[in-house]
């Protein structure tokens, strides 16, 4: 069976989208293609021996599409709460936060540098996460 691996969006300014998806979305990068092919790969942080399930490929170019959005699942309510507050004060939060229950629980919804949507949810039901 196939396993899903990653996503890849575009953006336009591979620095600035490199520093919103590490300090924000707490993000480690995992691979540096810079030199070879212009992508940075992103991942939850990890040990140094074991690989990513899953990484967010930046790759530079003129953004044309934009993805529905990206979710991140916090593990208290107090950090989706910081982000809100955080992504306020840079001009980026697009909802505040909201309670809405059942599936998908407390969340807020902040803009990347490119205007992709990101979510930060907790509480949403799913296993694993």
């Amino acid at each position: 069976m196939a396993r899903w691996t990653h996503l890849t969006i575009t953006v336009s300014d591979l620095p600035k989208s490199i520093d919103f998806y590490t300090e924000i979305c707490g993000l480690v990068v995992v691979r540096d293609r810079r030199p070879e092919g212009s992508t940075v790969w992103l991942g939850a942080h990890k040990s140094l021996d074991e690989d990513p399930a899953f990484v967010l490929v930046l790759l530079p170019g003129e953004v044309r599409d934009r993805v529905g959005h990206l979710g991140f699942q916090c593990g208290l309510r107090e950090e989706v709460d910081q982000i809100a507050a955080r992504a306020e004060r840079l001009g980026i939060l697009e909802a505040p936060p909201t309670d809405s229950g059942g599936v998908v629980g407390y969340s807020t919804i902040i803009r990347d540098p490119d205007g992709h949507l990101v979510e930060f949810t907790h509480g949403q039901p799913i296993q694993g996460l």
